[in-house]
């Protein structure tokens, strides 16, 4: 059981994680390989403003490439959730605990 439920705290940070980490991965690789001027034969008319390295463009997307933009806050909402029920289980459970926890106390 213990083992289940580590499992589950474990897969919900990563999930939390790679969800937070592809959206922030977005703008940069938009930024990069995506049209400056709308390709209505590609379908991508859809204009967006992303931030690159070298700065900050208008790039143009399909409807299913803007989506995340659409929902960005709840995107990011469930990223939260997702980290907070992980939270909240490991402190319920005890599976993931703290590498100082089982240190004995130092005398002084």
């Amino acid at each position: 059981m213990r083992t289940l439920r580590k499992t589950i705290v474990i897969s919900l940070v990563v999930v939390a994680f790679t969800l937070f980490f592809a959206f922030i991965a977005l703008d940069p690789y938009y930024y990069s390989t995506r049209p400056r001027e709308p390709h209505p034969e590609s379908g991508r008319i859809y204009r967006e403003t992303v931030k690159g390295a070298a700065g900050v463009a208008d790039v143009y997307l399909t409807r299913t490439e803007k989506l995340p933009y659409d929902y960005g806050e709840w995107i990011l909402g469930a990223y939260g959730a997702l980290f907070l029920t992980a939270w909240v289980l490991n402190q319920r459970w005890k599976v993931v605990s703290s590498p100082d926890e089982n240190l004995p106390k130092k005398l002084y």
